[in-house]
């Protein structure tokens, strides 16, 4: 651990009562803009498979966890026509809107991708991820068991958000569009939750495995303002087994 890491565990087991151990992990982005993969997907759309397998390819990509982050929500809107997706979740499908609605996207459908809070169709042409020139300072969180605690560089009021991705999970689907069909999907969210404070400093408990029979897991943590969604520094990697 590092000496700025180290400094701020201690500063913070003090006023938090947060202590570190030999368990502890640390995830750290640069100065540079780590950016935000996300992926609007659903085990019931028969368009969505190829958009998860480009993504599933990113766990060979160099620059995963430090230049960006795929995370896959699975809405629930495509559920009525006969298989439930497991991993879908109404407030999935309303990220998705608000994100519409704030200019995100064009219009709400699957499978729909950001690229830090912007709508992105080069992944279907075979493009390389736009990049990004921004600089918004470091994000570090170090999780300890299931205690995660955050900082952020600039201390201003933010939502932190903290997204458990599930990889390796195999689900047969027997209803729907693609019915009969086996999937082996990686970078679901299994579990999210949003937190804010008011200078930059986080410290929560998180979960750190799901009822899904995942082969690994990760975090994805990032940061956004309370009345907009777009993110605005990420970090994030793998949990210890």
């Amino acid at each position: 651990m590092n000496h700025y890491v180290t400094g701020l565990c201690l500063t913070l087991s003090i006023i938090t009562g947060f202590s570190s151990s030999s368990n502890a992990q640390t995830f750290k982005s640069t100065e540079n803009l780590t950016q935000l993969l996300e992926l609007y997907s659903s085990q019931g759309c028969s368009s969505c498979p190829p958009a998860e397998h480009w993504v599933s390819k990113q766990l060979d990509n160099p620059g995963l966890w430090q230049d960006f982050i795929p995370v896959v929500f699975h809405v629930d809107y495509w559920n009525y026509l006969g298989w439930k997706d497991p991993f879908s979740l109404s407030q999935y499908s309303q990220r998705q809107r608000t994100y519409h609605s704030q200019g995100g996207f064009s219009s709400v459908y699957t499978p729909g991708m950001l690229v830090n809070g912007k709508e992105w169709r080069g992944w279907y042409r075979g493009n390389s991820l736009p990049g990004s020139d921004l600089n918004p300072g470091v994000l570090t969180a170090v999780l300890n068991n299931s205690n995660l605690l955050v900082n952020y560089s600039q201390k201003t009021p933010l939502n932190l958000n903290v997204a458990l991705l599930g990889f390796g999970i195999k689900t047969n689907v027997q209803h729907g569009e693609n019915a009969g069909r086996t999937f082996i999907e990686n970078f679901i969210v299994v579990d999210k939750q949003t937190v804010y404070s008011k200078d930059g400093q986080w410290n929560l408990s998180v979960k750190t495995s799901s009822k899904f029979r995942a082969e690994r897991y990760a975090l994805a943590i990032w940061i956004n303002s309370d009345d907009y969604l777009q993110p605005i520094q990420v970090t994030g990697g793998w949990i210890k087994p």
